[in-house]
């Protein structure tokens, strides 16, 4: 528990250095904020221990910026169109990420895509609300799950309806 104290306390100082900079009064705040940024990231950090890939987490944030970036314009889009096209509806899709952090990101990316929101999430499933239930949200979540999976070293099968 020393050893993974200690590394998060290096990253939260070094972060804390990183956003303001040379100034030393910044540390009256800045002491404080990192022993308490490092003891609640110890008290709520998972139990699910991963593996990660760098080359798979590399990979994935243009994905994820891409995901991002389409999903605001599609909604941004559907806002400004006079005929709001919408056909909204609840999914369920069925996991294949083990649980823990994949799982996580897994529901959190989800909003991400075009038109999409994780409305609940229970053990393998989450239901997800859809801003057009013709929008391909089943092909989109199994490509998410898959890239996912690179990250944490698993195999993703790809989920589906639950």
């Amino acid at each position: 528990m020393f050893s993974k104290g200690a590394a998060r306390f290096v990253f939260f100082i070094l972060l804390w250095q990183v956003l303001a900079g040379d100034e030393v009064q910044s540390w009256i705040i800045g002491l404080p904020v990192t022993l308490l940024a490092t003891f609640f990231s110890l008290l709520f950090a998972s139990s699910h221990v991963c593996a990660i890939s760098p080359f798979g987490l590399l990979r994935f944030v243009p994905f994820f910026l891409k995901l991002s970036l389409l999903g605001g314009c599609d909604v941004m889009r559907r806002a400004f169109d006079p005929r709001m096209p919408m056909n909204p509806g609840l999914l369920t899709y069925t996991i294949s990420l083990p649980p823990g952090p994949p799982r996580v990101l897994l529901v959190n990316c989800i909003s991400l895509l075009p038109g999409t929101i994780s409305a609940d999430f229970q053990g393998k499933c989450i239901t997800i609300h859809s801003i057009d239930k013709n929008i391909p949200v089943w092909a989109s979540i199994q490509l998410l799950e898959r890239r996912i999976s690179r990250i944490f070293k698993f195999h993703a099968l790809g989920g589906g309806e639950g």
